[in-house]
């Protein structure tokens, strides 16, 4: 397994700890995986999250580099996403890891396919002032060392 899968793989443990909590209004389930032989799975996205009244996608993903190319999303996911945020109530998360910044981002797939359709084929976190999409930075907690604990708090005024 490589060092980006085993980032990626602790990035979704996380993301699934952070919203798990069904004592406070949380719901979050993980897709399994479904090996298709081919790359990656022929799920939607990674998570299921619902939080009342809303329900939310989200796929997870990681990178090293400056950029977050689109096409690291499968075009089942890139597409069952967009068809499901179309319903009222339903809202698609692309959640980004730029691994090397220590940081993260929610960013709505109807953004995305706003930037596909102006041909951007990526967005690049050294030119985030830049960026012509709305995003939210995950914030990390301060006191903890592990750059993928992230405020709770902060996922009520989210979601």
């Amino acid at each position: 397994m490589s060092d980006l899968t085993n980032v990626g793989k602790k990035g979704e443990a996380k993301f699934r700890e952070w919203l798990d909590r069904p004592e406070e209004g949380f719901w979050c389930y993980r897709l399994k995986d479904q090996m298709t032989g081919l790359r990656g799975s022929a799920n939607p996205c990674d998570f299921f999250v619902y939080h009342k009244p809303n329900f939310y996608y989200a796929e997870c993903k990681t990178t090293y580099e400056d950029r977050f190319e689109f096409n690291m999303l499968t075009q089942t996911q890139h597409d069952e996403m967009l068809e499901a945020a179309k319903v009222d109530g339903i809202t698609s998360y692309v959640v980004v890891l730029f691994a090397s910044y220590q940081r993260a981002f929610l960013i709505n797939i109807l953004d995305i396919e706003k930037m596909e359709k102006q041909k951007k084929k990526s967005l690049n976190i050294t030119k985030i002032a830049k960026w012509p999409i709305p995003y939210i930075e995950i914030k990390t907690i301060p006191s903890r060392k592990d750059l993928l604990d992230y405020d709770f708090n902060q996922a009520k005024e989210i979601f």
